[in-house]
């Protein structure tokens, strides 16, 4: 019982250490509205050349495609079209500062700036 109690305890303070104030999705707001409001509207909900942000799981079948909206925010697609014609732009602010490690599934992990996290974590809050 002992063993479980410390591997219960170890796996807590894993989950914890992935949360930080700076990724939340109060933090992601803040960022949200400095960096990205401009394109997507206040509301997320995009328009005729940028795609409607509270929508992502429901086009992709009702699961949120943090994968690729991760890839798009860190760069990684950098350049790709991504709606309509219109290309994420770079936010070379957002990639520095304290990296935070995200599960990326089947056990493994990346590392990613907070910044890009707390802007993940909110887009997952704004799913319709």
């Amino acid at each position: 019982m002992t063993h479980f109690r410390t591997l219960t305890f170890a796996g807590a303070l894993l989950v914890l250490a992935g949360c930080t104030p700076f990724t939340t999705p109060q933090a992601g707001r803040a960022l949200y509205d400095q960096n990205c409001a401009a394109c997507h509207g206040t509301d997320a909900r995009g328009g005729a050349q940028v795609p409607d942000l509270t929508a992502l799981a429901r086009r992709y079948g009702g699961d949120y495609p943090q994968m690729l909206v991760l890839d798009k925010l860190d760069g990684y697609a950098r350049g790709q079209t991504v709606y309509a014609g219109a290309e994420m732009p770079e936010f070379g602010h957002l990639l520095t500062g304290r990296l935070t490690r995200v599960q990326t599934g089947q056990g493994l992990s990346r590392p990613l700036p907070e910044p890009i996290v707390a802007l993940d974590a909110y887009l997952q809050s704004i799913q319709q």
